[in-house]
């Protein structure tokens, strides 16, 4: 071996050597798939409570999450769901879609397919008449549609294709009574560019449970997939390979593509990281030196493996007391507990060794150990030593000081969890990830972070986490673990919230939203407003806080200027906008009243499967009110709105098949929508339901059921469900009259904006005699009934207006200072002027009602 006495020689023939052995080392380097968010929706039914259970789907889909998160997918997953919880988790899921580079469904449990069209079944599902398949399970399309719109890549796996166990052989949709599949299982699915369905086993076939906890499918699917740097057609090859075995041939896996790039569940990350060029001295003479060698790793923490390619020419090279030889192998981790003996090697003396590090990914990297043999080299380990031992001190001390708790805002992209930069002492140290959180995704940069990843220490300060939608109040804990074990570990826990403009103004059922919502005039916009104005300057690219500072102003009554923030809010991409700017023109809040404008608008969202405007834009189709009719189409739109659980629709529905518009009368379908209105505590349903049991319009009469949902109706706030319920204690039907709870419910009614609750209470005050505290109140709400009825109250004649007229001007003079008591005097003067006392009375008692701000948004 020569000796290098001049320093500059030394560098430059190292540098050469150094130059050669990488050139090799990039030909190992492997295809990495674009990273992006990754998101799946994991479902599993096993447990039935009507239909026969399945031993499998609950483990299987337990599994299946466990590999995906490995994978990298932020994972919403649903078990043993019934119909409202499947309805819950997919729109959790729906809402988690956004921008995603990758969207997957997995979905194990009993299927059906009728007129075509494959539908998961839930567990409180029983198909025993004709109409529980559009009521009792959810279109796998309507899912999938979604996801086509707002990921590059949609992969849908199937292992839901059992016998099908329903005792109803029709079922309908939407306009027509279609039979259960002539075959057995699930339809096909043709997939579109950039989708892939997966089914357990071909079209029409019936997938096996197989013997053990999980099936033959989920078995080979979670193995298969967890398999690093293997596509995903290779993966569904060896599934389907390994089911048929399992099988005997029984079942025969299948799939359709039309994936236009290749997709790994397990992509290759960069190849190992290695000093390309470590120089170390060992002292003269010395027995054993321990060489102080920076071990290899990768960024997801893979073992990694090390070949010996070249040794030095003299001394020796040992590992736990055993000499070395060329071409040995060893775990990483050995090769920073290598020696060497320099006994007999003249000072100056510069050996090298070579090696090769590789990854379970078949990639492999180079590095070379130039050891100087020195006199003085025994200071310079000593000093080594020291400088590592104040590395891990400040390590450790820097562990200690991360914050315990950090709050991550959800729905607004990655949050930095703002950790502070490691020392500079430390910065050559590496960090595990002994612990991470099981929702929302984790980064360093634009880089996912797995469990067991390695972390430099330039990536703690980019540290992000993007909570995933609905788990708000949840903690989850990032444990780190510095590369020395002996350093103890650090726990973060980040703390999902909610911003405070989508606690006071989301609203229901957004599909880009993050919690329930609120009803329009449960928004209070003194908190709303200044929250979402704070909202849209922090976070100006989320166009959900403009539109939720949107419906903030409108419940602000500042129509003008919220309609021009929704606007806004469209145009920046929120889907929901464009059902609120359709509003404004069917109801005419600061534009012209256009039906034909709304409907054009609506028809944007429907496209975009918004479940308000799908029922918007169904309505105008099927009654033509703004646009060309179209019955067919409309009745499936709202259908589609009713399976995401938008109750205006179901209720829709319910009116339709019951009275027969534009269809046969269909008494019990119309009943199934109202039941599943109620069964979602819906107010309208919980009143329509009612009226069929108070009158026996569908239903035989049932007086102690109709008082029953009255009542529930009514305490929930519904506007008409008082009435109702007020003239059956007035009238005693099905109750012992009670004048005094018929007085009660009719106020409520009529506070509510009831025109038919107004005049009632009118009529009962004017029937109780010619007191002038009877007269007085009938004025008031007589008055009250002329200033809200409104074109559909079922009176166009105004009863309430004639009657007024027909009161003493002395009870007028009454209503009139009763009115004024709740009017500044400001707000009195802004009335119109007028010379008739009936009219003032309306106009006041408008005023006034308006004052104590109603419920619009009921009617």
């Amino acid at each position: 071996m020569p000796k290098f006495h001049h320093i500059k020689r030394l560098c430059a023939y190292l540098m050469i050597i150094a130059a050669m052995l990488l050139s090799i080392g990039t030909a190992f380097a492997a295809i990495k798939e674009e990273s992006g968010r990754r998101v799946a929706l994991v479902i599993g039914n096993s447990v039935y409570k009507t239909l026969p259970s399945l031993p499998n789907p609950a483990n299987d889909v337990e599994e299946v999450a466990s590999t995906l998160r490995a994978a990298g997918f932020d994972v919403t997953i649903g078990v043993n769901v019934d119909r409202i919880g499947l309805e819950d988790t997919v729109r959790r899921f729906l809402r988690s879609t956004s921008n995603a580079e990758a969207g997957l469904i997995y979905y194990s449990g009993h299927g059906i397919q009728v007129g075509g069209q494959n539908f998961l079944v839930p567990v409180d599902a029983t198909l025993e008449t004709p109409y529980d398949v559009e009521t009792q399970t959810m279109p796998l399309d309507l899912i999938l549609n979604h996801l086509k719109q707002n990921s590059r890549v949609q992969l849908i796996f199937l292992d839901a294709c059992r016998n099908n166990p329903f005792n109803a052989q029709k079922f309908w949709m939407a306009e027509k009574l279609e039979p259960v599949g002539a075959t057995r299982g699930l339809a096909r699915i043709d997939s579109d560019l950039g989708s892939l369905i997966a089914f357990s086993t071909e079209p029409g076939q019936v997938a096996l449970d197989g013997t053990g906890a999980l099936s033959p499918y989920s078995e080979s699917f979670i193995k298969r997939a967890s398999e690093p740097n293997k596509e995903i057609r290779q993966v569904l090859t060896d599934v389907r390979r390994d089911v048929i075995a399992m099988t005997n041939g029984k079942q025969v896996p299948w799939e359709n593509s039309s994936l236009m790039d290749s997709f790994y569940f397990i992509p290759a990350p960069p190849p190992p990281s290695v000093e390309s060029m470590q120089q170390v001295s060992v002292p003269e003479g010395a027995a054993t030196t321990k060489l102080p060698i920076a071990p290899p790793h990768d960024e997801t923490g893979s073992a990694l493996l090390v070949t010996l390619n070249q040794l030095p020419k003299t001394g020796k090279l040992s590992f736990d007391g055993k000499p070395i030889e060329q071409g040995a192998k060893m775990p990483a981790a050995a090769l920073t507990a290598l020696s060497y003996d320099s006994s007999g090697v003249a000072a100056g003396t510069v050996g090298l060794i070579g090696y090769t590090v590789s990854d379970p990914y078949g990639q492999a990297t180079q590095g070379v150990v130039a050891i100087t043999v020195s006199a003085d080299a025994g200071a310079k380990l000593a000093q080594l030593e020291q400088e590592k031992q104040v590395r891990l001190a400040d390590a450790d001390a820097y562990l200690k000081t991360l914050p315990r708790d950090v709050s991550t805002t959800i729905g607004v992209g990655p949050v930095k969890a703002g950790l502070p930069e490691v020392p500079a002492s430390a910065a050559d140290l590496t960090f595990n990830v002994a612990a991470l959180p099981d929702k929302g995704t984790l980064r360093a940069g634009d880089r996912v972070i797995g469990l067991g990843h390695v972390l430099e220490s330039s990536d703690i300060p980019l540290l992000s986490y993007e909570p995933q939608i609905g788990t708000e109040n949840q903690p989850f804990a990032l444990t780190l673990q510095a590369a020395n074990d002996d350093l103890p570990p650090a726990t973060v826990t980040f703390k999902p919230v909610l911003d405070a403009c989508d606690t006071a103004a989301a609203a229901p059922l957004d599909l880009q939203g993050v919690t329930a919502g609120k009803l329009p005039n449960e928004i209070e916009p003194d908190i709303a407003l200044p929250a979402c104005t704070d909202a849209v300057k922090a976070y100006p690219e989320v166009a959900r806080f403009v539109y939720q500072l949107g419906r903030a102003q409108l419940a602000n009554r500042d129509a003008k200027t919220a309609f021009a923030t929704i606007k806004k809010a469209m145009d920046a991409g929120h889907v929901r906008a464009i059902y609120e700017l359709s509003s404004l023109y069917e109801f005419g809040a600061s534009v012209p009243r256009d039906a034909a404008k709304a409907s054009e608008i609506a028809k944007g969202g429907a496209a975009k499967g918004d479940p308000f405007a799908l029922h918007s834009y169904g309505k105008a189709l099927y009654y033509g009110r703004g646009t060309k009719g179209d019955q067919q189409l409309g009745l499936r739109l709202m259908l589609q709105a009713a399976d995401l659980g938008h109750t205006y629709a179901m209720n829709e529905l319910g009116y339709i098949f019951l009275n027969g518009i534009n269809v046969p009368a269909d008494p019990e379908r119309a009943i199934r929508f109202y039941e599943a209105g109620v069964q979602r505590n819906d107010i309208y349903s919980l009143n329509n339901l009612a009226l069929v049991y108070r009158f026996g319009k569908g239903a035989p009469q049932d007086l102690p059921k109709a008082l029953d949902l009255f009542t529930r109706a009514a305490e929930g706030g519904q506007p008409y469900a008082p009435t109702n319920l007020g003239r059956m204690y007035r009238d005693g039907i099905g109750v012992a009259a009670d004048k005094a709870e018929a007085v009660k419910w009719l106020e409520m009614g009529a506070e509510r904006g009831d025109y038919w609750g107004a005049l009632d209470r009118a009529v009962l005050a004017n029937e109780e005699g010619s007191d002038a505290d009877s007269l007085a109140t009938a004025a008031r709400y007589f008055a009250l009934a002329t200033a809200i009825n409104m074109p559909g109250s079922g009176d166009p004649k105004n009863q309430a207006k004639a009657a007024l007229k027909t009161l003493p001007s002395a009870a007028k003079k009454i209503a009139e200072k009763t009115f004024v008591i709740e009017l500044t005097t400001q707000e009195q003067k802004a009335l119109p002027k007028t010379k008739s006392l009936d009219d003032r009375l309306v106009q006041l008692a408008k005023a006034t009602w308006v004052k104590r701000n109603p419920r619009y948004d009921l009617f």
